[in-house]
Formats: C-alpha cells, structure tokens, sequence
C-alpha cells in the first residue's frame, strides 16, 4: 500500500545483552546458514506487525508515549531455550504481572484506538527472543537446537521504554522510544537501531 509502512512495538535488549543475543544469531548464521532472524535487533514482541501511514508515525510514537506515561518501570528474566513447533527457535522470557498488563494496554489500544486488527499471536501473547525462524529447516532443528542451548545466556534487565519499530529497506529499525513515564512533547524519533 503506498505511503504506509509496516511497524510493530517491542521491547529491545540493554546493549550487553544485545551483543550477545547478536553473536549467538552469528553463530547460527555460520553454522547452519539460518540467517533471517539477524534482520531484527533482539527484541521482544508486544504488539505484532501491523501497516501504518508513514505521514503519521511522529503522531504514533507521541499517542503511543502519551499511553506508557503511567507505565512503571519493571524487572524481566530470561528463561531458558524453547520453540514453537519446529519452526521457531527462541530465548524464553519469564511472564511478569507488568509484562503481561503492558502488553494488554497496547493491545487494547491498538485495536480500539488505532483499528489495528487483533492478530492470533497477539491474544496467545507467549514472551520470547526469537533466534532463529522462517529459514530455519525441519531437517536442521534438533542441531540448532542443541547449539542454541549450548551457547545460550542468562540474564535480567530492567525494561524503562518500549519501541516502535520500522521495516526499511528488509530490515527492522527501532524509529521511536516510547518511554515510561515519560513526557510526550520531549520525544524524538531516534537514530535507527539495527542488528548487524
């Protein structure tokens, strides 16, 4: 469609954690050819891929800020490997009363607010860092797997904002904060953010 562009909201990781869920998608990336997941920084999804009017994306990341000024700060734990079917690869993150409340305000106001459509994955709201997906073959899983869980972290961060993400030119980059708390009339969108 001309003049939309294709955004989702989410979560990034602090730099640290970051760096070493972009090096684990490398070894991935080496190892098996599986490469699709490094077009992504690492990241957890709360509102999925959803088309917008790029005219207005300075106008949603304000309306999206202007909603998380209440939304307190909050602890998040990774935990451990798991994986959809055997066609998603994923570092689990333990669901949290404030996770799971954030990500039902964005669904909320995403579908009465903005008339987004509810997708399946969006009411099933199940926490991850995907590692590796839609190029990763049946044939390869239990070696990515077992790899994956070999080179996997641990971790905590303290989530302070969320992002809106953009697709440009085949790659997701983070294009707003949307911080918590936060005052609206300050935000800019900030310099794009993409995996390497």
């Amino acid at each position: 469609m001309k003049g939309t562009g294709k955004y989702f909201i989410g979560l990034l990781l602090p730099p640290a954690l970051e760096s070493q869920f972009t090096k684990l998608k490398q070894g991935i990336a080496a190892q098996f050819q599986i490469k699709y997941a490094l077009h992504s920084p690492a990241h957890l999804t709360l509102k999925m891929p959803f088309r917008y009017k790029e005219v207005k994306e300075r106008e949603l990341g304000l309306r999206l800020t202007t909603l998380l000024e209440t939304q307190e700060p909050f602890q998040l734990q990774l935990a451990g490997i798991g994986h959809f079917g055997r066609r998603n690869i994923h570092q689990q993150v333990a669901t949290s009363e404030s996770l799971v409340q954030l990500q039902m305000t964005l669904r909320s106001f995403c579908k009465r607010s903005l008339h987004l459509v509810e997708e399946l994955s969006d009411r099933n709201f199940q926490p991850h860092v995907t590692l590796a997906y839609k190029d990763l073959k049946p044939t390869h899983f239990e070696e990515v797997l077992a790899f994956t869980r070999k080179n996997a972290g641990q971790g905590e961060f303290l989530v302070e904002q969320a992002y809106l993400l953009k697709k440009v030119e085949g790659r997701w980059k983070a294009v707003a904060p949307l911080i918590f708390g936060g005052n609206s009339e300050n935000v800019q969108p900030i310099a794009t953010k993409e995996s390497t």
